[in-house]
């Protein structure tokens, strides 16, 4: 006899608002080998996340989170093969470009962390144009994690102090 997974859903006007974090942060993970298992290729996989992160966004701003910090790729995604870390740094330009609207419409500003300068130029500056045309938006700030690592972010803080 198979597992069945429990299935939960929640209506919006469940949940009471007062209870809610400010600051939720997801680490997006699997999706490569959720692909493979499906048999198709990793890239698929990261895609397919895309519907997630959407919904994920939505649900943080409906429910008045103030920010919503999304751990997409590390430092160590940058030992992946070459291939799969260009179609994930594409796959970024389309979801910036596919997702602004949606941004602006949900009145949610993108920003950063991480090592930014390692990311290509052509996604980089994708990026910087989303980061400016949300940056007025307050109602939810969407933090992308790119090119991070705990050893970074330990060393970005103390620059951070010195200065």
């Amino acid at each position: 006899m198979g597992r069945r997974k429990a299935v939960y859903t929640m209506k919006l006007e469940d949940i009471d608002k007062s209870c809610v974090p400010a600051h939720v942060a997801i680490i997006m993970d699997g999706n490569g080998r959720w692909a493979q298992k499906q048999k198709m290729q990793r890239i698929m996989g990261h895609r397919s996340a895309m519907t997630a992160v959407r919904q994920a966004v939505e649900a943080a701003v409906a429910t008045g989170v103030k920010y919503l910090t999304l751990y997409t790729f590390s430092t160590e995604n940058w030992n992946r093969p070459q291939d799969e870390i260009d179609g994930l740094m594409e796959l970024l330009i389309k979801a910036v470009n596919d997702e602004t609207k949606t941004l602006m419409d949900n009145n949610v500003r993108l920003q950063t962390i991480g090592d930014i300068g390692r990311i290509p130029e052509r996604s980089r500056k994708t990026l910087q144009g989303c980061i400016e045309t949300t940056a007025g938006n307050t109602a939810m700030t969407l933090v992308l994690a790119l090119s991070y690592s705990a050893r970074w972010e330990t060393a970005e803080a103390l620059r951070t102090i010195v200065r």
